[in-house]
This record gives structure tokens, C-alpha cells and sequence, in this order.
């Protein structure tokens, strides 16, 4: 890995350990997922500054991410125990709207019209703050009434961060409430378990 193109955290840095990446190089600092205890170590140095071999590498958002030997890629991959809806992809401790991941204990999901979302000041307000995601990217208070239709139904993610909104297909209402239901019982769980 190399420059800036991979964020700070914990990746295999080719000799089989896990080594901290710091954002720009590798530090002293690894561990070895081999041993039968987890402990931290140092060693003289890095092994090399040179960027890692292409691979699927774990991306610190719950799930891992293919890293093309010189940076990373739209290519992702779960755990198998994943569920999606429009979009939205809830994995165990984490849940991912296109580039965008959160902690699920932090989120709470919500089955609502364009009409009622257009209504609400704190909803248009995310907007405002820069802080609202569609499957387009960033919604701006200048592409909210363009984006989100009165007649349409979404299904909502909010998060102290930022606030996703996805739209569900004519026909799905049942499976949005489902889904919807899913992300709150596994945010109650990882929030309280």
C-alpha cells in the first residue's frame, strides 16, 4: 500500500501478519494472527515500504475489500450471512450503503413516503447539513425535491452521521418493512448485547 490511498488500520502486510498502516507507511507495529494468543509486538521495522499484493484485504468496515496491488476497488465482499434491500446491505456488527458504513448499534431504520420525509424539518434538515445519502451519493438541498418523490416510498437509515434514503420498487412495501425490522432488531442487539 502506498500513499494515501488506503486509511489508517490493521492489514496483512504480505509475510502473513497483520501489520498497522498508518495512512502513509507501515509502522513497527504487528500482530500475528497465527499465535494461539493475540499479542501486540514491534520489530526493527517495517518489511518493506513497497505496496502490498493484490488480494482481498479486510477494509475495517466488515467486509473485505480487493486492493488491486495500487489501490483499492468498487469490489467488495461480505460474510455470506448478509441481507440487502435496495441497496442497503446490513453484515453482522456493520451496515453499508454504497460507500458509506456504519456501526448498526447506531442506526435506526424507518419505512416512510417522500411525502411524509419532504414534511419533516429534522429530514430536509440533513440535507442542509450535508448529511443525507441517496443511491446517487450526496443529497443537497438544491436536488432534494428531485430526488425525493412525494408519491414514491424509501426506506431510511439514520445514524448520528449522516441519514441514507433508498427507494423501494412499486411492490416491495412488505419486504421494506421486513428489512426494516431486521436493521432495528440488530441495532437493538449489537447496542444492548
Amino acid at each position: 500500500m502506498t500513499g494515501t490511498e488506503a486509511a489508517p488500520g490493521w492489514y496483512d502486510d504480505g509475510t502473513g501478519k497483520q501489520r498497522w498502516w498508518d495512512g502513509a507507511r507501515w509502522t513497527e507495529q504487528y500482530i500475528d494472527l497465527r499465535e494461539q494468543t493475540i499479542d501486540l509486538h514491534t520489530d526493527a521495522g517495517p518489511p518493506s515500504v513497497a505496496a502490498a499484493q493484490a488480494g482481498w484485504y479486510d477494509d475495517q468496515h466488515g467486509r473485505s475489500r480487493w486492493w488491486n496491488g495500487r489501490q483499492w476497488t468498487d469490489a467488495v465482499r461480505y460474510s455470506g450471512e448478509e441481507r440487502e434491500f435496495s441497496g442497503i446491505v446490513i453484515d453482522g456488527r456493520w451496515i453499508h450503503f454504497g460507500e458509506a458504513s456504519q456501526l448498526v448499534g447506531a442506526v435506526q431504520a424507518s419505512h416512510e413516503s417522500g411525502d411524509a420525509l419532504l414534511r419533516r424539518p429534522a429530514f430536509t434538515r440533513t440535507a442542509v447539513d450535508r448529511r443525507l445519502l441517496g443511491p446517487a451519493g450526496l443529497i443537497t438541498p438544491r436536488t432534494l425535491n428531485r430526488v425525493i418523490a412525494r408519491s414514491q416510498s424509501y426506506v431510511v437509515v439514520s445514524a448520528p452521521a449522516q441519514t441514507w434514503v433508498a427507494p423501494v420498487s412499486a411492490g416491495q412495501e412488505a419486504q421494506a418493512r421486513d428489512f426494516v425490522a431486521w436493521v432495528n432488531a440488530s441495532s437493538a442487539h449489537y447496542r444492548f448485547g
